[in-house]
């Protein structure tokens, strides 16, 4: 027989947080994950850097920006210097 979804929802919140690759569970304490995977919240004046950067190539700033469902970022203000500056920048991602 399935859980009603008030008690999965329940059971949910007293489950300890966990996010991972695999898994997110738990009531999630978005402080702490900032705190744990080391980034910053995303601020009003860099949302509006950022949209003005798409403004510039007639694009409006994500709906993920503007709805909140982006809320930390890593080195985002490097991203916007170097396109500001029209300098070049590189992203290495791997294992």
């Amino acid at each position: 027989k399935a859980a009603a979804p008030e008690a999965a929802a329940a059971d949910d919140e007293d489950t300890e947080m966990v996010v991972d690759p695999w898994a997110v569970a738990g009531k999630i304490d978005y402080a702490k994950l900032v705190d744990q995977f080391g980034s910053q919240l995303l601020t009003p004046s860099l949302l509006d850097r950022l949209g003005a950067l798409a403004a510039k190539r007639g694009l409006k700033l994500h709906r993920f920006f503007r709805r909140g469902i982006f809320f930390s970022h890593r080195d985002l203000e490097k991203i916007c210097d170097a396109a500001e500056k029209g300098t070049g920048l590189y992203l290495y991602t791997g294992r």
